[in-house]
């Protein structure tokens, strides 16, 4: 999808400030209301066609997010590698470390947990938190802009790099907002069901 016809930034924005405060309510009561939906979003996770082997950055669920690690759990079982994203510092891309169930985690930016050191890593598969989403690979993220500085770089430096929005399926737009520097996703997976972006 492309930007709206005659729609400037401000525009933009407004628009994606009102969805959020829908979706974030919508997704609140979706956590509250399916207590095993992590377990729908990896069983679908798992038809997802990924590299043989590779490293997959998953996320740790802040707020009502939903919540990736049994998916984590099972891509670990299958041998990939995991990491965790990290904020460095505003207005650039994250940065990834590695990271395994039980390794120490600390608080980093917006007191989300990150692992507590480790060397930067480029993953070929990200998971991505959701506020919302369109079937066209349309993202609404928190607003930092954290993964649309992040997932172009990992394009560049992973030919066959593969971004996955998460997320709960009444987070579900027909068209989410979109501006030109906005990145789009290959993936989404709900708990209800995988959908494969088209380009």
């Amino acid at each position: 999808m492309s930007e709206t016809a005659g729609a400037g930034p401000m525009d933009i924005d407004d628009e994606k400030a009102g969805l959020r405060k829908l979706l974030r309510e919508k997704r609140k009561s979706a956590r509250a209301a399916q207590p095993d939906a992590s377990e729908g979003l990896s069983a679908h996770l798992a038809s997802v066609p990924l590299p043989d082997i590779g490293t997959v950055a998953g996320y740790v669920a802040h707020g009502s997010e939903i919540d990736p690690l049994p998916a984590m759990r099972g891509l670990a079982a299958r041998g990939f590698g995991l990491c965790l994203p990290v904020v460095v510092a505003p207005g650039r891309p994250l940065e990834f470390r590695g990271w395994a169930e039980g390794l120490a985690l600390e608080a980093g930016e917006f007191d989300i947990p990150v692992p507590a050191a480790g060397a930067e890593i480029l993953p070929d598969v990200v998971l991505v938190p959701l506020v919302g989403f369109d079937r066209s690979g349309g993202r609404l993220g928190q607003g930092g802009g954290y993964y649309d500085r992040t997932l172009p770089r990992l394009r560049a430096a992973k030919p066959h790099f593969i971004a996955i929005g998460l997320a709960f399926s009444v987070q579900e737009v027909a068209s989410v907002p979109r501006a030109a520097n906005d990145a789009a996703l290959d993936w989404i997976v709900t708990e209800r069901e995988t959908i494969g972006i088209r380009p």
